[in-house]
């Protein structure tokens, strides 16, 4: 069989929570450790989710807590065979969908992790992971990619706004919540979109062509898309009070650490997706 090539992007959560959570969360993951079982099968918003938890390791002198997510899929509701019999799957206790995998290192105050799904849900199923392990489930924790530029604060000087241009994969358009801007739940309705295909798009701003998007409004979706973890490209032009040329990339403003492996099955053992995220974290310590 050929091997085949997956490109692998890694991100960087910093982990916003209250003090205790820290020695609660290696509390429970060590608890979970020595239990017969060391996975559970959870239910979230009408989707099941296996946890699977992983021996402590250490790198670069630091207790990484390693955990594996399976993500239920619902979209897979039929098997179809070749004599035209269309049948229910049959899970047996079990669950079909996308591997998630994430490495927690409490000292640095971080979750890392990555997907070969959806990554537009890999926030959501990291907050998921962590709420897992807390034992105040009223005290919120909240996931943020870690900056590696404050460019955001550079929005601020742009008095005139000439061009907005992102690219955001199709699937991620597929949960928006009430609160995303305006210009993202319009996309998120479009009829004509197809899943799983990159969406790029280029808005000419100017006070002769209407485009419905004011300064507020674009600082809006810069703010949403910039923490959006499946929009890839995201580019902001325009002048300062001077009127000298502003060229804002936040597409490189994130920390994030790539690699490709080669496989010979359409997944990523777990073996593979830790020793890639020992580096990704390596990687990190270094740059930080």
């Amino acid at each position: 069989m050929n091997k085949l090539k997956k490109s692998i992007t890694v991100r960087f959560f910093a982990i916003d929570a209250e003090g205790s959570f820290f020695s609660e969360f290696v509390s429970n993951y060590r608890a979970n450790q020595s239990a017969e079982n060391k996975a559970r099968i959870i239910s979230i918003r009408n989707k099941k989710q296996l946890v699977k938890t992983s021996k402590v390791t250490q790198q670069s002198d630091l207790d990484v807590f390693r955990t594996t997510v399976v993500r239920e899929r619902n979209t897979w509701q039929t098997k179809a065979t070749s004599d035209g019999k269309i049948n229910s799957i049959a899970l047996n206790q079990g669950i079909i969908g996308d591997p998630y995998f994430f490495s927690v290192v409490p000292e640095l105050k971080i979750i890392v992790g990555f997907t070969t799904g959806p990554s537009v849900s890999l926030k959501s199923v990291g907050t998921s992971l962590l709420e897992q392990f807390n034992s105040n489930r009223s005290a919120k924790i909240k996931l943020e990619l870690i900056s590696k530029e404050k460019e955001f604060s550079r929005l601020a000087e742009i008095v005139d706004y000439s061009s907005l241009h992102f690219k955001i994969g199709t699937s991620s358009l597929s949960e928006v919540s009430d609160t995303a801007p305006q210009l993202i739940r319009d996309l998120s309705s479009a009829p004509y979109l197809e899943s799983n295909m990159q969406l790029a798009l280029d808005f000419s701003i100017s006070e002769e062509s209407d485009t419905g998007l004011s300064k507020e409004n674009v600082i809006e979706i810069v703010n949403y898309l910039s923490n959006h973890d499946d929009c890839t490209v995201l580019k902001v032009k325009g002048k300062n009070d001077d009127g000298s040329l502003l060229h804002l990339d936040f597409g490189d403003a994130f920390f994030i650490y790539k690699t490709d492996i080669s496989t010979r099955h359409k997944f990523i053992d777990e073996k593979s997706a830790y020793s890639i995220l020992e580096e990704a974290i390596i990687y990190y310590v270094q740059e930080k």
